[in-house]
């Protein structure tokens, strides 16, 4: 038992509680300021049927806002599992000429996963669910 307890430690618990309640409302004004500048990002995933048995996803997403936004070169994306850290990913999804963002991940378990999804210059965010089949 205290091998198990050990090795699979609980990585919800968080050891500096005055600096996860900054960090949150750091988080916060980035939601916020998101919904000022209009921000809405609609993402797909796995357009290609042959792709959902390959190692890799592709995630692809289109960026609307208000017509005085900037349009970033980029946008991050980090998929959050809701227990277990270790299954995050991060990544970078990088401007086509179509104007669409692109990246892959690797493929990842059925579920639920938090998503945040935040401009090059780390000014704004926008958070979702995903729930995968």
């Amino acid at each position: 038992m205290l091998w198990i307890s050990i090795s699979n430690a609980d990585s919800l618990v968080a050891d500096d509680y005055y600096k996860e309640g900054r960090a949150i409302n750091q988080r916060l004004e980035k939601d916020q300021q998101a919904v000022r500048l209009g921000v809405q990002l609609l993402a797909s995933f796995d357009v290609d049927k042959a792709a959902r048995h390959a190692e890799q996803r592709q995630i692809l997403v289109q960026f609307k806002a208000n017509p005085t936004t900037r349009v970033p070169d980029s946008i991050r994306i980090r998929l959050s599992h809701p227990t277990l850290d270790r299954r995050d990913i991060t990544a970078t999804l990088i401007r086509s000429k179509n104007g669409h963002y692109q990246t892959e991940i690797p493929k990842i378990s059925a579920g639920r996963w938090h998503v945040h999804l935040e401009d090059d210059q780390s000014s704004w965010r926008v958070k979702t669910t995903w729930t995968l089949e």
